[in-house]
């Protein structure tokens, strides 16, 4: 299944029909994702990787809950960091904040454990923005935040500092107003 959808299709969209296609785009889901899922786009050719761009965790119901960046790592080592098992781990801020969102102590080692069952069932999209720069890539994770507004990555609230774009603005208006290069 085809687990990565491309900068390029979003580009002619409004901001509401390009979150309609992400919405609806197939995704993956965790207990099925494979690394090797990670390192090749099979919508593009068997030579491009899957490099950078921005990646979406969903829940059960399709709701996006996460979206995060990839601008200097791999997506495959990017994602896998959300998953170390430790309390003390630095990168894990998505599978810590599941935790905490699902009530469970995010401190204790146990709580990681109990999460994962849960957890396997929530899916992956990648969007694959290969050779777009790091400052456009930001502006897409940004403008993905204030059109989904995903609760995994405001638990407390959501910042008043990103500006606010209409939906029908064209996708790709909307990546320059949230600072994209042009």
């Amino acid at each position: 299944m085809v687990l990565a959808l491309k900068i390029d299709d979003l580009r002619p969209l409004t901001v509401d029909a390009a979150i309609e296609k992400i919405i609806s785009f197939p995704k993956r889901q965790l207990e099925d994702l494979r690394l090797f899922d990670m390192l090749l786009d099979d919508n593009v050719d068997a030579e491009s990787a899957l490099r950078h761009g921005v990646y979406l965790f969903f829940d059960e119901g399709n709701t996006c809950i996460y979206v995060g960046m990839c601008s200097s790592s791999h997506f495959a080592h990017r994602i896998g960091g959300h998953f170390g098992m430790s309390p003390k781990y630095g990168m894990n801020t998505f599978l810590r904040r599941a935790i905490q969102d699902m009530g469970l102590n995010e401190k204790e080692y146990g709580s990681y454990v109990k999460s994962l069952n849960k957890i396997g069932k929530y899916s992956l999209l990648i969007i694959n923005a290969n050779n777009i720069g790091k400052k456009s890539i930001q502006a897409l994770e940004r403008l993905l935040h204030i059109a989904i507004r995903p609760r995994l990555n405001f638990p407390q609230g959501f910042p008043r500092t990103y500006l606010s774009i209409g939906s029908e603005t064209n996708f790709q208006d909307g990546l320059v107003i949230c600072g994209a290069l042009v």
